[in-house]
């Protein structure tokens, strides 16, 4: 009698045990499951709002990603040079956009003026880093946006320190992605560099220019044989000449996150990052990426996003 009770709370004991990991399989496989739909959404299945903000003569294409419309930690990428946001999401084969989603940023993209449904003065010879920061700005007021984290790509990292220097208490977090320095650019890259904005040219020869200009050795310089606006390339340039380096150097002192990438020949680590890091000192958090090139964005896009959020968590 004993021995059939013991049987009978064994066998119960153990249909229970098979129950309960049957149950924790099935929520873990949810989890799993849940966890594939996220990491198959692209930034366009995040994007909540999509407009254009006038300001007297300069309009600026707005647009919103976050989950399930909730809008808060705001945080905004400013492009490379002659390039749009665009950059940031799958169409340029990159995730970060969406990463920064996922995490729980609401990403606003600002297209730079002279892209699509962005206007505004590229031809005045007087045209200042600061005109291109204050795009940003008038922006920002308009939809209510006083505190926001800030990334400049490349070119976009002068344009993200100008902005910093200027609004300071808009910035709560800075982090530049293959940011230049004060150095002359080697005159082959600068010639790729001009070949790749040159539309006129050959596929195959622009190709050659984008790969020894911007990407690391082995990675696909496809990826942005389009997207190019020589017009606003060339304004940058121009606004570039006419603003003082030293005038948006250290980003009006805040600290910031530099990431370079270790193939970048427009922007080589010893001549760029590890400068900028010498000089500022502990006002600069530093770090590299392998195999990438000035297009790290493109490249090594969810590296390139874990750092962004790993700094901006730390801060």
């Amino acid at each position: 009698m004993r021995a059939n009770i013991f049987l009978t709370l064994v066998s119960l004991t153990i249909l229970l045990s098979c129950n309960q990991q049957k149950g924790e399989k099935v929520i873990n496989q949810e989890n799993e499951k849940q966890q594939e739909m996220i990491s198959n959404k692209t930034a366009n299945d995040y994007l909540t709002k999509d407009f254009v903000v006038q300001k007297e003569n300069v309009s600026n294409h707005v647009r919103i990603y976050s989950k399930e419309n909730s809008y808060n930690n705001f945080i905004t990428i400013i492009p490379s040079v002659g390039r749009g946001v665009e950059d940031y999401t799958e169409m340029y084969n990159s995730t970060i956009t969406t990463k920064l989603v996922e995490t729980g940023y609401t990403v606003v993209l600002i297209q730079p003026r002279g892209i699509g449904k962005s206007k505004g003065d590229l031809t005045s010879k007087n045209i200042q880093l600061t005109d291109l920061a204050n795009d940003i700005k008038t922006t920002l007021d308009s939809i209510g946006i006083k505190h926001l984290k800030v990334v400049g790509h490349a070119y976009g990292n002068r344009v993200a320190r100008t902005f910093t220097t200027m609004y300071p208490d808009y910035v709560e977090g800075l982090a530049l992605l293959a940011c230049g320095g004060n150095f002359e650019i080697d005159p082959e890259v600068l010639k790729s560099v001009q070949g790749s904005l040159d539309l006129s040219l050959p596929d195959e020869e622009r190709l050659k220019n984008l790969a020894r200009a911007f990407f690391a050795k082995g990675n696909d310089p496809s990826v942005w044989l389009n997207g190019w606006y020589p017009e606003l390339a060339y304004a940058q340039n121009t606004a570039t000449a006419n603003t003082d380096g030293n005038y948006y150097k250290n980003a009006g002192g805040k600290p910031f996150l530099v990431v370079q990438a270790t193939e970048d020949a427009a922007a080589p680590p010893e001549k760029a990052g590890k400068i900028l890091k010498k000089e500022l000192g502990d006002q600069v958090t530093y770090i590299e990426v392998e195999h990438a090139g000035h297009a790290l964005t493109s490249e090594q896009p969810n590296e390139i996003a874990e750092d962004i959020i790993k700094y901006f968590e730390n801060k």
